[in-house]
């Protein structure tokens, strides 16, 4: 019995090595200090709910996310989070919308009857009514972090996602000249005596395209953008705008290119950028023939 000893310390430490959590990569917070002897709010949910109910081993201990170790990771991977493990539709978002439960997806975990979702928490009691109205009462407050800070709304920065050309009148079938390139990664060709109209497809998370303010496309005779002239752009419909313009202003036969530079309001996008790839660039590009 006393030589295997060294043999059952050896196994002890090894369980207790496969059994620790990695660091919480959530636990980020203002670092101004939680009144811990007066809690309320988020840090009242997470003492009283989170930590001791849902925070077990095997589940959101850090093996799962929402990470429900401490208050600052509780709150990082609830409040504006993406749900990962959505209902059949996919109809939510996030976890936590501040202001709205409808459009929380926590509130539906706690309450749901979906056997295959699971209600929260799983391997406990189910909350009761009151306890589920003060995570909901707390997110029709603002969803305040444990200092009563409220969250900024995520602004995601707008995309470029694509762009087509036409020879005059908008018409797929017939007008498109985008599409008479080479290869992809080719300028396209333009009529000297024609008029083109390019048309391009933006997006955004919070701003609608028709809203973006001062569209530009600028055009240039190098990939280095230099000698750039700027054009307003017009808005479409949809997620469109476009620009008209004579291709007669340039030389037959050089290649000029063009980029876009519009904004949401908080973030600027030009693409293609300066230092985007040389087949980006001159997939923006057209020669004139």
């Amino acid at each position: 019995m006393i030589k295997q000893w060294p043999i059952f310390i050896l196994l002890l430490a090894l369980i207790s090595c496969g059994t620790e959590q990695p660091p919480n990569p959530f636990d980020i917070g203002t670092g101004e200090p939680i009144d811990t002897a007066n809690l309320t709010g988020f840090a009242a949910l997470h003492e009283k709910f989170l930590e001791p109910r849902c925070a077990n081993p095997a589940c959101h201990d850090g093996t799962f996310e929402p990470d429900f170790r401490t208050v600052e990771g509780s709150y990082n991977t609830l409040v504006y989070h993406p749900v990962v493990k959505n209902d059949a539709n996919g109809t939510f978002e996030y976890r936590v919308v501040p202001g709205d439960v409808n459009q929380s997806w926590l509130i539906n975990r706690l309450m749901t009857a979906n056997d295959t979702l699971g209600r929260m928490p799983l391997y406990a009691e189910p909350l009761t009514w009151d306890e589920i109205k003060e995570f909901s009462n707390w997110i029709m407050a603002g969803a305040p972090d444990a200092r009563g800070n409220l969250p900024i709304e995520p602004n995601e920065v707008p995309r470029f996602e694509w762009y087509v050309a036409f020879s005059g009148d908008m018409d797929w079938n017939n007008t498109r000249i985008d599409n008479n390139r080479d290869a992809w990664e080719f300028p396209f060709p333009a009529a000297v005596d024609d008029t083109v109209r390019l048309v391009f497809r933006m997006n955004d998370d919070m701003t609608e395209p028709s809203s973006f303010p001062n569209v530009k496309v600028w055009l240039s005779d190098n990939d280095d953008y230099n000698n750039t002239v700027s054009y307003n752009a017009n808005y479409l419909t949809g997620s469109y705008w476009n620009l008209m313009f004579l291709p007669n202003t340039f030389n037959v036969g050089d290649t000029n290119y063009f980029y876009l530079e519009f904004t949401d309001g908080t973030h600027n996008v030009m693409a293609p950028e300066f230092d985007s790839p040389w087949w980006y660039k001159d997939h923006c590009s057209f020669y004139i023939e």
